[in-house]
Order: C-alpha cells, then structure tokens, then sequence
C-alpha cells in the first residue's frame, strides 16, 4: 500500500506543478508505467507538450519543458507537504 500513497503524492504534485508551468487542461494529462528490462522503474507524465519521469528507484522526479529539455529534478522526498517516506 505504501506504494500506491507515494504515487498519488507524485502524481499530485505532477500536475500541480504542470499548471505552474501553465498547462490549462490538467484532466487530459497521460500516464503510462515504464518497464525496464522486464521490471517496473516508473512512470512517464505527458501533459499538452509537458513531460515528467518518475524514477522509483532513485526516488526523483525529472520535468521537462515543451520544448523537450530538461528543467530540473524533483527528489520526491523533498515535495512540499507530503507525506512520502
């Protein structure tokens, strides 16, 4: 279960952080689970032209902007107001 908390905290801060960088539409965001070798390491967020890559083993979030480059890492242990352990 602690999984499934730590990405709603993800996802949560995901989206919050798409509208920042002004995506209007967070509802018509996609997600798709990565796989890696046969096992499971993440999740891609797409959103208008906006990106974000999940990695559970490191524990960070990387974003991308609309032009595909990257903006900056997210350590997911440092989301403000959560609760992820």
């Amino acid at each position: 279960m602690q999984h499934a908390k730590i990405l709603e905290t993800v996802r949560q801060h995901v989206r919050r952080t798409f509208v920042a960088q002004g995506v209007v539409d967070v509802d018509d965001c996609c997600e798709t689970i990565l796989i890696r070798d046969g096992f499971y390491c993440g999740r891609r967020f797409t959103c208008d032209s906006h990106r974000a890559i999940w990695f559970v083993e490191e524990r960070l979030i990387k974003f991308f902007g609309e032009d595909g480059e990257f903006l900056y890492a997210q350590p997911i242990d440092e989301i403000p107001n959560s609760a992820v352990a």
